[in-house]
């Protein structure tokens, strides 16, 4: 079986999000990324990818926002025993999956879970506070 992954999204984001992960994890040859243009209709990017997946592929499909066109429009390829299509994708999702090569529904669904563990906000907060009377 080959493995293919594809990124899908409003605009560019999806090739920016490719270029990132690449960046970081290096060229990846079975990665493939889609992004609906003004104009365009989100129905090309799903026939895209079905034309790049056979039932000797195991695909994952990542895309933007859970019911936009975009992923609606790629649901229909989720009527395939190997397609999997995860929304809400971002960098650490997309760089777990790619990393893993994993197309397991099961494996996914832990890595979404780890995924929402490390989204939290970021502060500093200061070792001691600092008044005026400190230095008097």
């Amino acid at each position: 079986m080959e493995k293919k992954f594809f990124l899908i999204s409003h605009n560019e984001f999806a090739h920016g999000l490719k270029k990132a992960l690449e960046m970081i994890v290096g060229p990846q040859e079975n990665l493939f990324s889609f992004g609906l243009m003004p104009g365009g209709h989100p129905d090309e990017i799903a026939q895209k990818i079905d034309a790049l997946i056979t039932e000797e592929t195991e695909a994952v499909i990542l895309g933007d926002i859970a019911g936009g066109s975009v992923c609606n429009s790629a649901m229909r390829l989720t009527t395939k025993q190997n397609v999997v299509l995860v929304t809400g994708m971002n960098l650490p999702l997309a760089m777990e999956i790619i990393i893993t090569q994993t197309t397991s529904r099961e494996a996914i669904e832990t890595i979404i879970t780890n995924v929402k563990e490390g989204m939290k906000i970021l502060t500093i907060v200061p070792a001691a506070q600092e008044s005026a009377e400190d230095f008097f």
